[in-house]
């Protein structure tokens, strides 16, 4: 709102009250189609209205006309919309969230409220029962300018006023010109007979229900107490202004924690959607806070140096190596010692004391092999995994959905069903082999026993990724997921795919109604190549269909692994892919007699998986787009 003069209205609060009322008329339009009942009220226009103003320092009796041309009409109080009350003082029905200037005029399309009354109201209008609505507005008595005489009464025009509300008035006091006006509030805009009218002052009823009405609307005690009780419609003038500014205060600040949520819903959606984290339980203790206390205290080296024959202290990774076999949690091949996959997980290491034991900071003890996430493209792919598993599986899906029908009239639907399927994972055993030196079993620094569970998981992260893109099912093999039924093969051009070839991985997607959010593509560093190299139109003169800088194909992320198979393109939901881990950890035969002129240590790692997927058609591959 405008800075306050000297002469504005609140100068002369006994006189003038702070809201003037003229009315105008609604306009009715029923909705198309499912839309609710739609109500355009027009709330002002430059209509002269016979009331009093403040000319020159004197009141004087003025024909007033509201200007509404640029820069008049001080929107700072309805910018986030116009409060719809059911009468002056009254409740609040309804809203023009989106008040504007047409033709001289100022209004917009009304909203109702949820209430009882407020719904009553909008019937009512919508019938077109209820047409008359009174605008209050505040003027800066400095900008009014003189425009001749009507009826031996000046005529002046309002160059800066503020609408505060508009409110339904059933009994207009002017009917002239087809515009149907209120009557008037205060002295200041009625008669000059009624502004000589004996002041009548509040009973404390009335002063009761002022301080009621005022609370209901969140205005202060001390702030009502300052409102002069001693003329009724004054104070009842002061309180609605006061109402007024309020509910202008407000609707400021919805509009700013509007803004605010709408900056942080573009921002979200022009950030990059988070790596889904795998899902998981924990294992060991059954329960996370447990499992961070086993990953704290759990040495791999201990375990490895007493296997060599040296003198340490595995009571504690013995104890959960014991638990491990009780739950029947190791590897179907068996092995000599069950390391569980929390410890394997990525975490930062510190020395404690001058032992060799390590202390972790833990990510998520329930995380199947935590670094598959950082060093595979699996986890950023969004590949689920399904851990802790002790038998065969089977995921339900549903192969074919219930089918719709045209009833004709006094015959009966015609019956079906969804079809149900289901997709099954048995395990299969991988292996690792790792050979460690006599020189690394003797360290003892964090870095060390890093090194170890790297070595590790490496392994075994390779070895499940490229089981997932090219497992054969065969020699104990998982299959890969090119063999899941339903999955999508588009054709592309050898050595030379085309824009249009591209867009049929995601095409195929959408023709089987299996698009999803965050879709991704897999390739090979060929296959990068030749697509960072494709123009959209064939010709370099238009868009790559690959960009390496926001490292988006086609708009989607994309992910590069030579596990993902020579010449291969993969592009999907890769979240519809579930990888099944079978026990609590990876089971460890420690083999002393192969590096033994050596001192050294050579490790057999056995862990058993699975590849499947829920949902073929939302996924799309081609292992031929480059020679």
């Amino acid at each position: 709102m405008k800075k306050k003069s000297k002469n504005k209205l609140d100068d002369y609060p006994d006189i003038y009250p702070d809201i003037q009322i003229r009315a105008a008329t609604i306009e009715v339009g029923r909705a198309e189609g499912d839309n609710p009942v739609s109500v355009s009220m027009s709330v002002s226009s430059e209509e002269p209205v016979l009331t009093v103003a403040m000319i020159n320092g004197k009141w004087e009796r003025v024909y007033e006309v509201l200007d509404h041309g640029d820069g008049s009409v001080d929107m700072s109080r309805c910018k986030d919309g116009l409060v719809v009350l059911d009468r002056h003082f009254g409740d609040q029905i309804g809203l023009i969230s989106a008040p504007k200037i047409e033709n001289r005029k100022l209004g917009g399309r009304v909203e109702f409220c949820s209430g009882s009354r407020a719904q009553e109201l909008g019937r009512d209008a919508m019938n077109g029962l209820r047409r008359n609505v009174s605008v209050g507005y505040v003027v800066a008595p400095e900008s009014y300018r003189a425009e001749g005489v009507k009826d031996g009464i000046p005529v002046v025009r309002a160059m800066s006023w503020t609408p505060y509300e508009a409110s339904f008035e059933p009994v207009p006091a002017d009917t002239t010109v087809g515009v149907n006006r209120a009557a008037e509030i205060g002295a200041a805009v009625k008669s000059a007979d009624a502004q000589k009218k004996e002041i009548r002052k509040m009973n404390p009823k009335e002063i009761a229900q002022l301080f009621a009405h005022a609370a209901k609307y969140g205005i202060d005690a001390a702030k009502v107490e300052t409102i002069d009780m001693s003329d009724a419609e004054s104070a009842l003038a002061a309180l609605n202004a006061m109402i007024v500014e309020k509910l202008g205060a407000d609707l400021e600040k919805q509009g700013a924690d509007l803004e605010k949520e709408r900056k942080m819903v573009i921002e979200l959606k022009e950030r990059k959607p988070p790596i889904p984290e795998p899902k998981g339980q924990p294992i060991i203790g059954g329960d996370v806070k447990t499992e961070e206390k086993v990953v704290r205290r759990y040495s791999v080296l201990n375990v490895l140096r007493r296997a060599a024959g040296l003198k340490v202290d595995c009571g504690f990774e013995d104890e959960i190596n014991d638990e491990c076999r009780r739950q029947g949690l190791g590897s179907k091949r068996g092995g000599q010692f069950v390391i569980p996959h929390a410890v394997l997980a990525n975490r930062a290491l510190t020395v404690s004391g001058t032992s060799s034991a390590t202390v972790g900071t833990v990510l998520d003890g329930s995380q199947y092999i935590d670094v598959l996430r950082s060093k595979s493209i699996l986890g950023p792919l969004g590949v689920q995994f399904l851990t802790g598993l002790t038998g065969n599986i089977a995921i339900p899906k549903m192969t074919a959905g219930a089918t719709g029908y045209w009833v004709a009239e006094a015959t009966a639907i015609t019956g079906s069903a969804p079809t149900l399927g289901q997709v099954n994972g048995t395990p299969h055993t991988s292996g690792v082999l790792v050979d460690i030196s006599r020189l690394m079993l003797l360290q003892s620094t964090p870095s060390a026993e890093d090194f170890i569970r790297n070595e590790i998981t490496e392994r075994l992260a390779r070895t499940l990724q490229l089981a997932v893109f090219g497992g054969t099912g065969n020699d104990g093999q998982p299959s890969a997921i090119t063999a899941a039924s339903g999955i999508n093969n588009p054709s592309v051009t050898t050595g030379a795919p085309t824009y249009k070839e591209l867009l049929g991985f995601p095409g195929n997607i959408l023709a089987k109604n299996a698009e999803a959010d965050g879709q991704k593509w897999a390739m090979t560093g060929e296959v990068w190549q030749a697509l960072a190299g494709t123009f959209t139109d064939g010709t370099a003169k238009a868009e790559r269909v690959l960009d390496f800088q926001s490292k988006t194909c086609l708009g989607f992320p994309y992910f590069v692994s030579e596990d993902v198979g020579a010449n291969s393109l993969f592009f999907g939901d890769f979240s519809t892919v579930v990888v099944g881990v079978w026990g609590a950890g990876i089971d460890l035969n420690m083999d002393t007699a192969t590096l033994s002129s050596s001192g050294g240590l050579r490790l057999v790692g056995l862990q058993d998986v699975d590849v499947m997927v829920r949902l073929g058609e939302a996924l799309a591959y081609n292992n031929a787009v480059t020679n």
